[in-house]
């Protein structure tokens, strides 16, 4: 999902998640509808996991209890393998130790991917998931999740505004503006019969 900033992608994210009320029609996730708080005692969907600008960490845990939160009810042994594969992917087995609330935003950021993927969605819903990380740890961490949604047949919706971000992996590419979906189809066709002006600016850069 493309477009420009406060076009509404991140309030579509957190609408399909359940983090947001609908004002009106519905979200369906495997032919069930999506409720959001209003009828959920916990927002959020099990079988989802978003990945925001907020973050949504334990800011007085460390790294390391951040990611292993997710792992309640796993033996140790599995924990601290798993644990330790995730921190030697997002380059932060050094600071396994280190409190959230100590770390950089590029660091916050690696550990809320690392939290998001421990346990594999069935749909991964990622807000401008690679802001603030550098080109060579992006295409790390990303190619990771790439072979991940191939292996547990999942899906994943990557919100930015950046179109080089997404233009070598994306299947589908949806051109937001005003809270609208103006258009959804492969980047070739829409760069090939745009919308709009609008589409136009953005595919055509």
């Amino acid at each position: 999902m493309v477009g420009k900033s406060g076009s509404g992608k991140t309030t579509l994210l957190k609408c399909i998640y359940g983090l947001q009320d609908l004002q009106s029609g519905e979200i369906l996730f495997n032919d069930e509808r999506v409720l959001g708080p209003a009828y959920n005692l916990i927002p959020g969907h099990i079988d989802m996991k978003l990945v925001s600008t907020g973050f949504a960490l334990l800011e007085h845990h460390t790294v390391y209890e951040n990611i292993a939160d997710i792992l309640i009810g796993y033996h140790d042994d599995y924990k601290k393998k798993k644990v330790g594969e995730l921190l030697r992917l997002i380059e932060m087995t050094a600071l396994r130790d280190k409190k959230v609330n100590t770390l950089s935003d590029g660091q916050r950021q690696r550990v809320a991917l690392a939290k998001a993927i421990c346990i594999f969605p069935k749909l991964l819903l990622l807000d401008e998931p690679f802001s603030n990380l550098d080109i060579i740890l992006k295409e790390k961490i990303f190619t990771y999740i790439q072979k991940k949604l191939k292996q547990h047949k999942s899906s994943c919706i990557i919100v930015t505004h950046r179109l080089d971000e997404v233009l070598s992996s994306a299947n589908y590419l949806g051109i937001v503006k005003d809270g609208k979906l103006l258009q959804l189809d492969s980047y070739k066709n829409i760069k090939k019969a745009p919308a709009n002006g609008y589409v136009k600016s953005l595919v055509l850069y």
